[in-house]
């Protein structure tokens, strides 16, 4: 009964961390000056892609890159709020940014794992 009685004791102080400690699981990086946007002059880009996520008009222009890599821009209703960034261009991404406020900064940096949402920003 008393190696039950620990286990639980355990077990609800392990449930109460997760509960009161913030944690994430996900590779995002903050850079409140912003992480420089890729540079696409004189890039043509190689496919475009329109869907309607959400509301939004989102379309994904896809550049390549003069070292091997591809680089897309992504827009919703006609605002840029983001960029994948790849090297080689194989799957998975290395990297993308995201302007979560609609003031120009890309501030957050995602990697291959994380997902994002559209900011609410685009969609005003």
């Amino acid at each position: 009964m008393l190696g039950y009685l620990r286990r639980a004791f355990w077990y609800s102080l392990l449930c109460a961390w997760i509960m009161i400690v913030p944690f994430s699981s996900s590779g995002q990086e903050v850079n409140r000056e912003g992480w420089p946007v890729p540079d696409l002059e004189g890039l043509t880009p190689y496919s475009i892609a329109i869907k309607t996520v959400d509301g939004v008009e989102k379309v994904v222009e896809r550049f390549y890159t003069s070292d091997g890599g591809h680089v897309a821009r992504i827009s919703g209703n006609g605002r840029v709020f983001a960029y994948a960034v790849d090297r080689d261009r194989e799957p998975p991404i290395d990297y993308l940014l995201l302007d979560p406020d609609g003031s120009g900064k890309f501030t957050q940096r995602f990697g291959p794992e994380d997902s994002y949402s559209i900011p609410e920003w685009v969609s005003h």
